[in-house]
C-alpha cells in the first residue's frame, strides 16, 4: 500500500524548515544575557532587608533567585558540556547568599546567585560585560549640506 503524495510531502516541509532554522544558530549560539528584577540589586540592600527584617524583599529575591537557577539549568543543557542541575532551596540559598552579600556587599545579588550555582556543580558563566568594539569611522558623506 502507497502513501499518498501529500502525507510525504509535510514530515519533509517541516524537516526542511526546522534545518533552515536551526543552521546558523546551531553553530555559534549567541549567549549574551540581559538582566532585570531583584537580581540587579546590590547585596547592601540584600543586607538591610535582613536588618529591617523585610521578608518581602528577600522572598522576592530568593524566588528570582530559583528562577536564575532554573534558567541556568536550561542553559547548561544546551552546551557541549554536561553538568548536573543545580536544586537549591531557600533553606540553602539563605546562608549561602548572606554570607556572599556580607563578604562582597557592593556585588549585586546576581553575582552571588552565580556563585552559589557554581559551587553547587553548575556550568561556570563568565558574568564579565563584554567591552564594546570601537565603531568605525563614517566615512565623509558628499552632497551632505552642512548648516
Amino acid at each position: 500500500m502507497s502513501m499518498p503524495r501529500a502525507s510525504l510531502l509535510f514530515p519533509a516541509l517541516t524537516l526542511a524548515l526546522l534545518l533552515a532554522a536551526t543552521d546558523g544558530s546551531a553553530q555559534s549560539p549567541s549567549r549574551d544575557v540581559k538582566l532585570a528584577g531583584m537580581g540587579i540589586r546590590k547585596c547592601t540592600e540584600w543586607q538591610q532587608w535582613k536588618d529591617a527584617r523585610n521578608t518581602e524583599s528577600r522572598a522576592m529575591v530568593l524566588e528570582w533567585a530559583q528562577g536564575f537557577i532554573a534558567g541556568h539549568n536550561i542553559y547548561a543543557r544546551s552546551g557541549s558540556t554536561t553538568t548536573s542541575p543545580v536544586v537549591a532551596s531557600v533553606a540553602v540559598l539563605i546562608p549561602l547568599l548572606d554570607a556572599y552579600c556580607q563578604k562582597n556587599p557592593e556585588q549585586r545579588i546576581f553575582s552571588g546567585v552565580v556563585e552559589i550555582t557554581q559551587s553547587l556543580g553548575g556550568a561556570k558563566v563568565n558574568i564579565t560585560p563584554k567591552a564594546t568594539p570601537p565603531r568605525a569611522p563614517q566615512p565623509e558623506q558628499k552632497g551632505r549640506l552642512d548648516s
